[in-house]
């Protein structure tokens, strides 16, 4: 999903995506425990969850918590750059 958009960081406990300037900063952080950080322009989440839901284009994560229902979109500016590979 964020293939060739950003930083990518797999680990064994989390999975994190970064953008890359001098495109919009954004970031998502996910937990093997079911913990969400979400950074995108003028707004922040940090929450947990317990489904997580890819749109069929991989453009967007909705996670699904006991408290919230979240939806990460990535930026366009962003999903640019897949054509450019």
């Amino acid at each position: 999903m964020f293939s060739g958009l950003g930083d990518v960081v797999l680990t064994e406990d989390s999975l994190s995506f970064t953008s890359t300037g001098p495109v919009v900063a954004t970031g998502i952080a996910l937990t093997k425990e079911g913990g969400l950080i979400a950074n995108m322009p003028l707004h922040s989440i940090d929450s947990s969850f317990e489904r997580v839901v890819f749109d069929e284009n991989f453009e967007s994560i909705r996670l699904v918590g006991p408290l919230f229902d979240y939806t990460y979109f990535i930026p366009s500016e962003i999903l640019k750059l897949r054509d450019l590979t």
